[in-house]
């Protein structure tokens, strides 16, 4: 099927990510390179339709382009299928039509909410939130009648609720226009002023020498008075002189509150896609950095992931080309054997399909896997109650040949344990190559096994580990929020502390197994963990049960 995305949203952040896969581009040492030359009937360029719930669409290209399609007043109302091959019901009022894409990318805007409630103020000519002014500032000079030289400019940030770095950014860059191309004095009022972004220390810092005044509060805030022509007369006591003082804006901006589009609700619903806890379309998770989420060919880009600042826009439009293009490359296609399904075995109890953080099992007559979408994680593999799901090299034959014993260098009579630690490949394996490359000293028998997900590592692995003549056991995992399949490191944690209860009753010292959670650059705890494990087993002396040979 020729390459089609589906692009949602009617932003800055839309407009810019079409413009970009329908101009052409080339990627070189992972940078975007826009190709002015090309036209957008290249065989560079990818098919965009452009879908809105608005009545009107940004204007993306300078003329009609055939690769170009554009539905307004139009949402989503259900998708099937996975990256390559999702089928989309677009819905609008005059009806439903189905279409299919090869990848598909939320750029929903913000929802900029002004706080003027909270400050006892209303909206007027005069008294304006954030968004609005920005508009005024940046539309033509015969817009701005009411900014001129020797008037005053008060700016209201973060004294009501805290404020976000991208906001801050905003007023700054405002304050800096009005004092240098305007002559109007400004002042900004604020409690907490985040400045930990990129750039906002030095930002803050040629305020300063333009003439921006700050007031900081911590304890007493200012009271604002709004007359009939909208001025607003501000009474505060400055924090360090605890004076008082009484100010006057001719113009009042207000911050704001920007909340996560409303539609991503149902978004997440109908995609099946992981949000934060602010209801946004990407997790709390590094490995969905920076346009990820846990659908392979779905991306969030823009407003749709968090608060952004105006100035990431450009870096958010590059990253979701550049992965679009991934995507079609095949670059992001995992390798190795995928999910497979026992059909004959298989008791329809549809764990898997509730379980897969990827959505990679479809239901037809029983639940089948999409092998695309199949990130190898092996949670479906492990939670299976009818043992209807192996990913080959994942079985638990292949990995009791990984379990020979290791011999001690030395013959002598000193007991040195033979350990096992199943490690999560993405964190506690590369934690391990770092040990190694560092030079750092690890158990004598220690045999590592590495896993696609800690999700994986079932009961059978632990209990092929103990049969094989391993005295203890190590489930090394992400830390929790880190798992690249989410909740994989919490079912290791579930089912480890489940063997360790069986192991109690059967009379084996269930300390003899043992969970960790590492990070990928965490070389110096992956020795630390697995020496101080060596010598815990070594006191506890050697396990006597009965052996596989």
């Amino acid at each position: 099927m020729k390459e089609r995305t589906l692009l949602l949203g009617n932003g800055p952040v839309a407009s810019g990510i079409a413009k970009a896969l329908l101009s052409g581009y080339a990627v070189v040492a992972d940078t975007l390179v826009a190709d002015t030359r090309v036209s957008a009937t290249s065989a560079s360029a990818i098919p965009v339709m452009l879908v809105t719930q608005d009545t009107v669409a940004s204007v993306v290209m300078g003329d009609t382009s055939p690769l170009f399609e554009v539905q307004t007043e139009t949402r989503i109302s259900h998708c099937t299928g996975s990256a390559g091959d999702f089928q989309v019901i677009l819905s609008n009022p005059f009806g439903s039509t189905p279409q299919t894409f090869t990848n598909i990318v939320i750029a929903e805007d913000g929802i900029q909410r002004p706080l003027f409630s909270l400050y006892g103020l209303s909206a007027s000519p005069t008294v304006l939130s954030l968004s609005e002014f920005r508009h005024i500032l940046d539309s033509p000079p015969v817009s701005k009648h009411a900014l001129s030289a020797g008037k005053t400019a008060v700016f209201i940030v973060g004294l009501a609720v805290e404020s976000h770095p991208h906001l801050v950014e905003a007023v700054m860059e405002s304050c800096l226009k009005l004092q240098t191309e305007l002559g109007m004095k400004t002042m900004i009022l604020t409690r907490n002023l985040k400045v930990g972004a990129s750039g906002l220390e030095a930002l803050y810092r040629q305020t300063r020498e333009a003439g921006v005044v700050y007031f900081k509060f911590s304890d007493t805030l200012p009271t604002f008075q709004q007359d009939a022509d909208g001025k607003v007369r501000i009474a505060f006591v400055d924090d360090i002189t605890r004076m008082p003082f009484t100010a006057e804006a001719d113009i009042t901006v207000v911050d704001e509150a920007i909340d996560p589009s409303p539609y991503l609700k149902d978004l997440s619903r109908i995609f099946c896609i992981d949000t934060d806890s602010y209801g946004y379309i990407q997790s709390d998770n590094v490995h969905r950095l920076s346009v990820f989420t846990n659908r392979k060919g779905i991306m969030a880009a823009g407003a749709s992931r968090g608060m952004l600042s105006p100035s990431t826009w450009q870096a958010e439009v590059q990253e979701t080309a550049i992965t679009l293009l991934s995507l079609t490359k095949g670059k992001l296609t995992t390798p190795g054997n995928k999910a497979e399904i026992h059909a004959g075995a298989c008791v329809r109890c549809l764990t898997c399909f509730r379980l897969c953080p990827y959505h990679a099992i479809t239901l037809n007559t029983r639940p089948v896997v999409i092998t695309d979408a199949c990130e190898r994680c092996g949670m479906c593999a492990a939670e299976c109650p009818a043992k209807a799901i192996r990913i080959e090299d994942l079985r638990v034959q292949a990995i009791s040949e990984l379990l020979r014993p290791i011999p001690c260098r030395d013959n002598n009579d000193s007991f040195i344990p033979f350990l096992v630690a199943f490690c999560c490949s993405r964190s506690a394996g590369r934690a391990k190559e770092l040990a190694i490359l560092s030079g750092l000293s690890l158990p004598e028998r220690l045999s590592i096994i590495e896993v696609p997900c800690s999700g994986s590592i079932s009961a059978e692995y632990l209990l092929a580990a103990f049969r094989h003549q391993a005295d203890g056991v190590l489930v090394l995992t992400c830390h929790e929020g880190n798992c690249h399949s989410e909740r994989g490191n919490i079912l290791a944690k579930r089912r480890t502390a489940h063997l360790k209860l069986m192991l109690k009753q059967i009379g084996i010292d269930p300390n003899r197994l043992l969970l960790k959670t590492l990070a990928s650059n965490m070389a110096a705890e992956f020795a630390e963990t697995t020496s101080k494990f060596e010598k815990q087993i070594a006191e506890a002396g050697p396990l006597r049960i009965a052996r596989q040979g």
